[in-house]
């Protein structure tokens, strides 16, 4: 009997530890797979949250003088989906005239446009008048698309229901009644699949598909499939139905568009059709929830007969579902496909975007990584950004075709510009363009680009010699230097710099060498300042690179960044105040409080007097010098500018700015190949172009004129104050007290004994 006692306690035993083996083993399984789980859900958080940060472009700010038409302010209402009536008696809706334009903002009062000749002579909100009107900003992208990738984030609310039910009864019908698997569907898949001989329909979930396309690889494997299948329990145990379905219409792949892979119905919407998702119709909806199972095949703009089949298919579907009424039906299916025949580049802004996503990375004092529905708003004018990108794109075509030796066939050998929009007055990037074509290289150019600024150092130089030092020689914009062939010694070695053309006019005054970009004038210039003195100066305005003390550096033979020239000018443009703009302004919580906001601290670095003579200068360079030819190309009104070319027209420069705007173009070959052109030959008319337009749309007023400027007339061939008998008298600006004594050399007898006995008189008293 004890015998048998103990073999059942000796099995019992064995029993109790296998199945506490077993259960340890289903402990460290679940265990394992809840860690696992746990983990993909951390990453899925934080793709939802990175794509769900949204960058948005300053808001548009109406005020008088504003040229409505260039400024596109229709389009500007239609991309916000405010819609065009008679009357603008609702809100989200405008109206205009020829003398007039009423537009009614949801949440806020009426705004009333007085306009004349196209542009804004006056404005009222409500019942008073107002300096300025901002509307609200558009959307540009989200954060967290990878690089070539055209996502514009939206929320549920925002997608219309013929969108949400032509979605779901093409790929869910059953959303919302399984739990991330349904087992129906994949029976009713596998019994239609077998029927047909083909795959002919999915058995997959929003959530799988959702799964598959953010945390699995798209291999085919019984180990992804389970992988998909725990995965897809797992969220749907953690999000809500809504949270998944909005995940999913921001992240299915809806084709290619502009060179641009286009994920999400927000971009897909703009890129297809031009329009806000909610303004989709019903044709439109079912045609995009159609291309969900092959967007390359039913592209409307590659294949628009099958996209029109596909369409149909989810009409009827839509129909058989009770999600339509037949009356619907019949109407969207009798509508032509009406996508665009040539999508449009689907990256707004692109380099720009690229630039605002890595200053967010950089900046510690952001971040984003834990938190959800950010909204980044950036200070990109989307009007200007449209301008001075087509102005590239034209001014790089004309050079080629009017230079052949320029074109080149490989994309990573064609020529190169850049271009830069800074708002004088606030230094905040307006437009910003890093290439020629970004679907061929993303290298930005504005930002990174280390290259030679050439001639267009020059006026930091001329800075330099016009501020007063106690201990330092005088100049003035009357001054005369020599423009001849010079040889100076550097490290034992002689080093003749020559002009652009290899002329020299001998004696010219300081504007006449900044006018002409006259390079052994200029050279003379910094010797006699003192080149720790140039380089002092161009540092306090911001200049980087590595400045060394030699007289090449008179003539810009360093490198910097196209951005840091273009801020290294505001002063000089800005009353000699360093504004501290950058490309993004405030940073918002989902509930809509900052959570950081840009700096707003300008500081002064030169004389407002100093930077109002030097702007004096460089209007001389676009009325009378190098930059002449802007005048030609349309460019209207009170403008300052400088061109700038390096050794054999590898970098060709302009930098040019009104009371407002600043823009910097530069043209030339990644590699640094010669391409032969001048400044005023490469980058004046790509500047000349987006300027004249830009001044069209936000005009610029004169350069006010800070106290301690005074202005005299002077004798040109001496730079001494002109005398009634004086041959050749113009007016030059000068720093108060820095007027130069009175011409000698011109006069009558009367007045020569007159200067002859006060000389004597002089003496007698000493």
């Amino acid at each position: 009997m004890s015998d048998g006692w103990g073999r059942r306690f000796r099995g019992l035993r064995r029993r109790t530890l296998f199945a506490g083996a077993l259960l340890a083993i289903l402990v460290l399984l679940g265990g394992g797979l809840a860690l696992y789980a746990a983990r993909a859900l951390s990453r899925f958080e934080r793709v939802e949250a990175r794509r769900s940060i949204v960058l948005y472009a300053a808001p548009p700010v109406l005020r008088q003088g504003i040229n409505v038409g260039a400024l596109d302010l229709a389009g500007i209402l239609a991309r916000q989906g405010y819609r065009e009536t008679r009357n603008a008696g609702a809100p989200g809706q405008f109206s205009r005239s020829e003398s007039a334009w009423e537009i009614n903002v949801p949440g806020a009062a009426r705004v009333r446009l007085a306009v004349s000749g196209g542009r804004v002579t006056q404005l009222q909100q409500g019942d008073g008048a107002v300096q300025s009107v901002a509307l609200p900003p558009e959307l540009l992208a989200s954060a967290g698309a990878d690089m070539g990738e055209n996502i514009r984030p939206v929320r549920l609310p925002d997608v219309p229901d013929v969108l949400r039910n032509a979605v779901l009864v093409t790929e869910d019908a059953r959303f919302y009644e399984h739990g991330g698997l349904d087992p129906r569907g994949i029976v009713r898949a596998l019994w239609t699949n077998v029927r047909k001989g083909r795959v002919a329909e999915g058995g997959s979930t929003i959530t799988q598909q959702l799964v598959k396309s953010r945390l699995l690889n798209p291999e085919r494997t019984l180990v992804r499939k389970i992988n998909e299948a725990l995965l897809s329990t797992a969220l749907e145990w953690r999000y809500t139905k809504d949270q998944i379905l909005e995940a999913y219409l921001n992240e299915i792949y809806l084709g290619q568009s502009g060179g641009a892979a286009v994920r999400g119905v927000g971009a897909a919407s703009r890129a297809y059709f031009g329009k806000e998702v909610h303004q989709l119709t019903l044709p439109e909806a079912a045609l995009l929830a159609g291309m969900i199972r092959g967007p390359n095949n039913y592209s409307p703009v590659g294949n628009p007969e099958r996209a029109r089949e596909r369409r149909d298919i989810v009409l009827t579907r839509m129909r058989d579902l009770g999600k339509i009424s037949e009356a619907d039906y019949r109407r969207a299916r009798k509508e032509p496909v009406r996508a665009r025949t040539t999508p449009a580049n689907g990256l707004v802004a692109p380099y720009f975007i690229d630039y605002v996503r890595a200053e967010l990375e950089r900046n510690a004092d952001i971040d984003l990584a834990d938190l959800h529905g950010v909204r980044v708003y950036t200070t990109l004018d989307p009007v200007l950004q449209r301008l001075a990108e087509a102005a590239v794109v034209k001014g790089i075509d004309r050079l080629e075709t009017a230079r052949p030796r320029l074109r080149r066939t490989s994309p990573e050998e064609r020529l190169q510009a850049a271009l830069i929009v800074l708002d004088t007055s606030t230094g905040q990037v307006r437009a910003l363009v890093g290439g020629r074509d970004y679907r061929l290289s993303q290298f930005n150019r504005a930002v990174l680009a280390r290259r030679q600024p050439g001639s267009a150092f020059k006026p930091f130089v001329f800075l330099a010699a016009l501020t007063p030092r106690p201990d330092g020689p005088r100049f003035t914009a009357a001054s005369l230097i020599e423009d001849a062939p010079i040889t100076v010694m550097v490290d034992g070695k002689p080093w003749s710099p020559k002009n652009y053309d290899e002329r020299y006019q001998g004696q010219v005054t300081v504007r006449r060498a900044l006018e002409g970009s006259l390079n052994t004038a200029t050279v003379r210039l910094a010797q006699a300042v003192g080149l720790d003195t140039v380089v002092g100066t161009a540092r306090s305005l911001g200049v980087e690179g590595d400045l060394k003390p030699v007289p090449a550096l008179a003539l810009g033979v360093f490198e910097t960044t196209p951005l840091d020239l273009a801020r290294a000018y505001l002063p000089l443009a800005n009353g000699g105040i360093a504004p501290s703009g950058g490309v993004v302004d405030t940073v918002t919580d989902d509930s809509g409080r900052a959570i950081w906001s840009a700096s707003r601290e300008p500081r002064p670095v030169i004389g407002a007097p100093e930077a109002f003579l030097v702007t004096s200068l460089l209007e001389g360079v676009i009325n009378s010098g190098t930059g002449a030819s802007a005048r030609a190309l349309g460019v209207p009104g009170a403008v300052a500018g400088k061109t700038g070319t390096t050794n054999d027209g590898r970098d060709a420069w302009f930098v040019g700015y009104s009371s407002n705007l600043l823009a910097l173009v530069w043209v030339g070959f990644d590699d640094g190949a010669p391409a032969g052109l001048s400044g005023a030959e490469g980058a004046l008319p790509i500047w000349s172009e987006f300027m004249r337009q830009a001044l069209d749309i936000y005009p610029g007023g004169a350069f006010p004129e800070p106290p301690g400027i005074t202005y005299a007339k002077i004798d040109a061939t001496n730079g001494r104050k002109a005398t009634p008998y004086c041959p050749v008298v113009i007016t030059e600006v000068f720093l108060t007290g820095t007027e130069p004594p009175p011409c000698e050399e011109h006069g009558g007898v009367s007045e020569q004994i007159g200067r002859w006995w006060d000389k004597v008189w002089d003496w007698f008293k000493k």
